[in-house]
Order: structure tokens, then sequence, then C-alpha cells
């Protein structure tokens, strides 16, 4: 599998989900403090435009709304303008500059990818959606966000609350969401 790979299978899961939200969802609260349904999906769109500007082929991308009066189009095609740049020529092979300094370029793929596992997790737990998703995906991204966080403290309040326990036979995907503060809304 290559990082591309697991960017199309975590886009595919994620644009599935985002397909299902039904319109009464989109203002269910997730575990994301102060954030509902719409908002979460929000981020990730602003994040996908995000990623030609730290790949040096686009313009800075604001906060704002990247949803729209239709948010399940829009955002398919957020992530359809993020795959494009991220296979682009040559990306892999060349540094580029984040909000966490200058990285290889296929670090943006795995921003991507981490960041979809996570907020599907989000999305599927406000909407009740099974939150089992993309075990191999879900472990590498707890193993790649325990290294980057180990035991340092995290504050209420912040992108990542303190960790909380994952309940007993969690998923992968629960195990990370738990281990980045997150408990679940939907009961």
């Amino acid at each position: 599998m290559t990082p591309l790979d697991d960017f199309d299978r975590a886009a595919s899961t994620l644009t599935g989900l985002v397909s299902g939200i039904r319109p009464d969802q989109w203002t269910l609260p997730t575990a994301c403090a102060d954030w509902d349904v719409r908002a979460v999906v929000n981020h990730l769109a602003h994040g996908n435009a995000k990623v030609a500007f730290w790949a040096g082929t686009g313009p800075p991308a604001p906060d704002g709304d990247y949803l729209g009066a239709d948010p399940v189009a829009e955002f398919a095609a957020s992530v359809a303008r993020a795959r494009a740049v991220l296979a682009g020529p040559g990306l892999f092979t060349r540094k580029v500059t984040t909000p966490l300094g200058e990285v290889p370029g296929v670090f943006l793929v795995h921003m991507r990818v981490n960041e979809y596992v996570v907020h599907g997790w989000d999305i599927a737990d406000a909407t009740g959606a099974s939150t089992d998703l993309l075990p191999e995906l879900a472990s590498q991204a707890l193993e790649q966000w325990r290294s980057r966080f180990g035991a340092a403290p995290r504050q209420p309040g912040g992108p990542f609350g303190p960790e909380v326990e994952a309940p007993e036979g969690a998923t992968a995907a629960d195990r990370l969401a738990a281990f980045l503060g997150r408990k679940g809304v939907s009961g």
C-alpha cells in the first residue's frame, strides 16, 4: 500500500460518512468541544483547502465556510482537490512547510489520513454510525499520535483533551479517539 492508497481508503470512508449525514444531523453536537457535525466537516474541508498552500501550489486558505449550500458535494470536491495536490509530481521527494515546521511532502498525506480517521470517528459517533472505522489506518494513526504526544499533558479546550479510558473491547478507532481525549456523544 502506498500513502495515496491510504488516503484513498480514508477519503472513501469519510466521504461515505458525510454522504450519509441526514439534514437533521448537521447540527448535532460532536466530541469536539463547540463543534457540531457541520463544523467538523467544514474543518476537514478547510484542511483539504490548506493542502495546496502547504504544498506550495495554491493560495492561503483563510477561515470560513467551505461547505456552502450543498455540504456533501462541496466536501467531496474538497477531497478531490486535495488528492490532486497530494498526487502531484515530486511532492513526496521535497520538503513542505506546515504549522508543524518543514516536513517531507508525504507528511501531508499522513496528516490528511489521520484527520480523516479521527474526525470520521467524531462524525460517526455524533450521527450514530459505526465508529469501527479503518482499523489498520486507525492503529497507524494511534501509533503516530502516541509518538508525537507520548505522556505529555494535554489541557481541556485544546485540540486534543487529556486521554480517556477506552471502553472494553474498543475498536482501533475507539482507542484512537480515547487517546485524543474524546468521549462519545451518541450514547
